[in-house]
Order: C-alpha cells, then structure tokens, then sequence
C-alpha cells in the first residue's frame, strides 16, 4: 500500500477536479492505498509527511502561478525515489512550460484512456471509472465547490468542430459518440450516496450519432422533466436538473434534437452565441429549445476575440458594440417567446473574456477593446453575482438603452459606475440617515452630468487616447493641453491623486482645475479635504492645496482635528510643515499641539476650551497664548506631582522647570 497525494493548485474554482477524483478511486478502491487530497498544500498537521506519488491537477493557462506554486510543493513532500505526476488542460496545452521549469515531474498529456500514463497496472480504465466524492472531506473546513452535490461525469468525448480559440481539440482530439453513465453512477449511490444533480462535461453532445441513446439513459437514471430528489441528510424533496455545463451547438440542433432535451429534467440549456454571425442560428436554437418545453437557457457571450475559424466559419473580432447587440437580442428574445408561449421564458447571459491559449496571465486585450473597457465591463457585471443577465430593467440600467450608450459607459471613471442609479428611498429610515444618503446621490450624480457634459465634447478616440490603457496619473493630466480634457481627465483620478494635482502639477494645471472645482464641483472640495485627512499626504501637498483654496482650508482641517487629546498630532504636524514651507497663512499651528497638556491636566475650563476652538478656527493666536499663559504655573504644579517629585527631589524638579520655560517661550513667543 501506497501513500497517495492528491493536490489541485489554490485558485477558485466551482467545479471539484474530476482528474484527481478519478485518480483517487483507482488508487483508493482498486490499488488499495492510502488517498489524500489537499487544495494548495496539507495542513500543518500533515506537514511533515513525505508521499510516494503527488499527483498535481492542472487547469487555465492564466493560473501559471498557482500552478507553480503547488508543483514546487509538491516536489518538496515527495519521499526520495516517490514521483510527481500532472496533468490537466495547462498540463496539455502547454507541455514545454512543465518541462521547461519542472523537469522531474511526470507530465500527462491528454486523457487517462490508455496504458503507459501513470506506470500503473490497470491505469487505461481511469477515465471511465467513478469520481471519489470523498476526497473532498479532506478540504471541507478550508474550501467548498459552489457545485458540488452532483454527478460530474461524460457521455460523449471531444468535438470535431476544430475552433482556433478553442482547447478541446488539444485536449481531446478524438471524439468518442457514446460513453455510458449508468454503471459509474450505480458504484456512486454505493460509495458515496446518491446525488442531487447531473452535471455533463460534454463538449458537444448534439454531434453524437447516439444523441436518442444518451437521452434515454438520462432518463433511465432519474432525469426526466419533473424529476425529484429526497435529500438523504434532510429528507426534504427538491427539483433535480441536468446541465450540459459545456453548452449545446446551436449549428447541430433541431427539432427532434429539442424535443429529445425537453424530455429532460434540463435546467439550463447552454446554448453559446460567440459571434454576431451566428444570430440566426442562435436565435433558431433558443426558440426550437423554448417550443418544446424548456423555460430556462443560457448562453456564453464571448468577447474581447480576435479574427477566428470554425464551424465552417469565418468570424471577426467582437467590438463592444457587438457584444451589446447578442445581449440585447437575448433580452428581447425571451421577452417576445414569454409573449408567444404564454409562460416565462428566461434567457441569462454570461459575457465571457477570451484570454489565447498560450496566455499565462489574464491581460489579453483583443483588437477592439481596451484596458478599461475591460475592466468596465468586469464592474458593470458584479451586480450580477454569476447568474446572469437577464430582465429589461436591470439590462437598461446597467448597460444601457443603446450600444451608444453601453460604450459611453465602458468609458465613464470606474468609480461613478456603480453610482449611476436612481436614489431609493429606505423604509422607516431616519431622516438624519436619508439626508446623507440623498447628497451623496446628489452630488454622485453631479459628478456623472459633468463627466457626461465633458465626454460629449470629444471623439471616441480622442477619449480612449488618454484613458484606454486605464492607468490615470497627474503626470499625464498635466500634458494634456486642452482645457476642457484636462478637466474630463481629472475625473479619473483617484482621491489621493486628486490631491497630487496641487503639488505635482504646474502653475496653469493647478489653476484650471482649482476653478474647475470651485465653479462646477464646489462639494469636491469637502472631498479633498476629508482626503488629506485620512490619507495624511506630504506637507508639500498640503501647502499646494493651500495655496489654491487659501486658509479656508486650515480652518476646515482644523474643526474635523480633535485639539484637545493630542490623538491627532500627527496631522497637526503636517499643516505646522506645509504653513512654514511657504508661510502662506499668518497662524502659528504649532501653539496648537501645546493645548493637550493643559486639557489632559483639567487645567482648562469649558469656556476657555470653547475660545479656543472659536481663535483656532477664527486663526487668531493672541487668545489661545493668554489662556495658555495664565494656566501655566499649575501646568508646572501638575507635572511635578505627577512625576512624585518630593521636595528634595532637585534633578527632577529642574528638569521640569526647563520644560516650563521652554513652553513659556514658545507660547509668549509674540506679544499678546
């Protein structure tokens, strides 16, 4: 008996890894072994132990890293002489990068369908046999699949169609029509009790001359339209589903074909639309699956391509506008079939981004899109959570009415995107609460007009020059020559940024966009000076806003500084450093940050606290010295009784006295 270690990299995915599960079973209940599995790396309780063979799963090319990481793990936990094995869709698609950094380990391209993989007796029935759920205990505290009460299993392997963009025919090349379930699924129920759902990995399952064959065995198993399930952990009984999770061709479907899928407990149909192309035939495959019965479909939007082949077919880069047509179509479509058939028909659409095969990381950027298009998108589809797009409400309000408007929207500063909203009143809320809400709405959407008045003004182009890369720094805004850009420019800039502009920039930049701010944006000074407060910037930061706000600016810091605890001296020390540098104001602020000594030794009466607070923010010094000065022989009492200074305690006493005088000094420094 072996010591068998299983490990898939530590990325997130839904689905648990079928290769390792299958692995499992054989090492498990034919060879008798001892199987862990681990998502990343063991726990520190198993830390120490060594294994006779690591297996490392594999799966997108952008997971490189992580990949990486689990392989040099798993090098470092093999015994002297054990093996490290991978395989998975990276491990074939891009062989060289294991044998380029990882050369001692065992590569295993393609499927576990023949002999010479693993070096291991019997290991050509690996791909057929069983998925061993219970590896998945071993990670139950550390990590849950989304999906994971269900048959993951095949019935048909490969494609035929020979898409450039696509894997499959690396990965599997051969397609086999049929590949029975039933057997698999019976050893399941016996293992490892029965599951919910059934999941078809199936790349294209409406190419098998054996497709009524396949149906009838799903159905056989349980899987008929209306099929149910008895939890056996809660006895509750719940609606089964049966999920092409590849998707269905929409090119191979027909009428039998659908009708054939309505029999079938399906929810959803997967029905790709990749290329604006390929309209009719989608919208042909959507109604066919619709009339015979199935309520719920979805598709894969691809986008952010390149020129592609396949299917007999030339298609040519998506734009964004295309992509805003398939899933306004798809809106409409199932609008006009819940019309027709008189029962809901719901469509949700899952925008996709192409990233090539060969791409170890995610920044692909096809021929017509951007950076920040991109990440615009990404945004624009959080509210989702996964689930799809679907309803004309939420489709308008976050893509818009129109391609033209979806486009202006891919451009707007990612920080007003999720703001574009109508304001939504609160049930019972306070009125306090509600006011602030409504002038953070106020002034977000005042932000969205202006960025909306100033976008107008320019060519797409012109726009995207400045912004595409979606990389928004003072240096670029200060070389923009254009008034009216520079100020659409600054709306991109973060609030740390925002407050660079004023120190970092040039005397013209700073002006334009100071009045920018006080004529157009006046609650954008609020903002600023709630940044400087917590972000706590270089002092000559502060002296530039300074010098275009004047000491409006000292006065607002100071009435959100707490003056009296000391807890903000820090940012008292910043505006001490950015009034010297260039002495724009006539306040000594260092004066302030004598204050806490005399609060903290209830020195200072409530009224002598409020004038105080009214002289600093009045920026009036000769008040604040007199307050001071008249407390200061019982700030000298206070300290040395604090310090337990008896009589003759002469070196302490003194050393006290120096403080005094030196705070005398300092606070009599000018005459009152």
């Amino acid at each position: 008996m072996e010591d068998i270690l299983l490990i898939e990299p530590a990325y997130k995915n839904k689905y648990p890894p079928i290769g390792l599960m299958k692995i499992a079973y054989f090492h498990r209940y034919i060879m008798h072994d001892y199987v862990r599995f681990a998502k990343g790396r063991l726990p520190e309780g198993l830390e120490n132990k060594k294994w006779d063979r690591v297996y490392v799963t594999t799966l997108f090319t952008f997971e490189w890293e992580n990949t990486k990481k689990a392989l040099q793990y798993a090098l470092s936990v093999v015994k002297p002489g054990g093996k490290v094995f991978t395989g998975g869709i990276l491990a074939t698609l891009r062989p060289e990068w294991i044998a380029k950094e990882f050369p001692t380990v065992i590569n295993n391209t393609g499927l576990l369908n023949h002999e010479g993989t693993l070096g291991l007796k019997g290991e050509e029935c690996i791909d057929t046999l069983p998925l061993d759920y219970g590896i998945l205990d071993d990670i139950k505290d550390e990590y849950k699949y989304p999906a994971e009460d269900a048959y993951f299993t095949y019935m048909t392997r490969g494609c035929g169609m020979n898409c450039t963009f696509c894997a499959v025919k690396t990965l599997e090349p051969t397609y086999e029509p049929y590949v029975s379930i039933s057997d698999s699924i019976k050893r399941i129920d016996k293992e490892f009790g029965p599951k919910r759902d059934l999941l078809l990995m199936d790349n294209n399952v409406l190419r098998s001359p054996k497709f009524d064959q396949i149906i009838d065995e799903i159905k056989a198993l349980g899987f008929e339209k209306g099929a149910t399930f008895v939890n056996p952990k809660t006895g509750k009984t719940v609606v089964r589903h049966v999920d092409f999770n590849q998707g269905l061709d929409a090119f191979l479907l027909n009428e039998h074909k659908a009708q054939r899928l309505g029999e079938l407990a399906i929810k959803p149909a997967r029905i790709a639309f990749d290329h604006i192309e390929d309209e009719d035939v989608y919208v042909r495959a959507i109604t066919l699956c619709a009339r015979a019965g199935i309520d719920h479909m979805s598709n894969y939007l691809l986008y952010n391509g390149e020129d592609f082949t396949g299917k007999g077919h030339s298609y040519h880069a998506d734009t964004p506008e295309d992509l805003f047509y398939r899933m306004h179509l798809t809106m409409e479509l199932g609008e006009n079939l819940t019309e027709e058939l008189g029962r809901k028909i719901a469509i949700f659409s899952f925008p996709m981004r192409y990233i090539p095969l060969d791409n170890d990381q995610r920044g692909f950027i096809g021929a017509n899109w951007n950076a920040k298009y991109l990440r615009a998108l990404q945004c624009m589809l959080i509210p989702t959570q996964g689930k799809g797009i679907q309803g004309r409400s939420f489709f308008e309000a976050d893509f818009g009415k129109t391609a033209e408007d979806f486009v202006m929207y891919l451009a707007m500063p990612e920080r007003l995107l999720n703001k574009r909203g109508h304001f939504v009143e609160r049930k019972d809320e306070p009125k306090f609460e509600r006011e602030i809400r409504y002038t953070q709405w106020s002034e977000n959407r005042h932000l969205i007009d202006t960025w909306m008045k100033y976008y107008s003004m320019f060519e797409k182009d012109t726009v995207l020059e400045y912004i595409g890369c979606n990389r928004f720094s003072v240096e670029t805004l200060d070389k923009i020559e254009n008034e009216e850009l520079k100020k659409l420019y600054f709306l991109y800039l973060t609030p740390s940024a925002t407050i660079r502009v004023f120190s970092d920039c040039t005397e013209d930049t700073k002006r334009i966009i100071s009045t920018f701010i006080l004529e157009e944006l006046p609650f954008m000074y609020s903002r600023i000076v709630e940044t400087i407060l917590s972000s706590k910037p270089g002092y000559k930061v502060i002296a530039g806003i300074l010098e275009n706000f004047g000491e409006k600016v000292c006065t607002d810091l100071l009435k959100k500084i707490d003056l009296f605890s000391g807890h903000d001296n820090d940012k008292l020390t910043m505006l001490i450093k950015a009034n010297k540098s260039k002495r724009l104001v006539d306040f000594d602020f260092s004066l302030l940050q004598f204050i806490p000594y005399f609060h903290v030794s209830n020195l200072l009466s409530k009224q002598e606290e409020q004038i105080i607070m009214n002289s600093a923010y009045e920026l009036k010094e000769a008040p604040i010295r007199k307050i001071l000065l008249l407390h200061l022989d019982e700030l000298k009492d206070v300290l040395i009784k604090t310090n337990g200074a008896q009589p003759g305690d002469t070196q302490i006493i003194s050393v006290i006295e120096e403080q005094i005088k030196e705070l005398y000094h300092q606070i009599s420094i000018f005459e009152l």
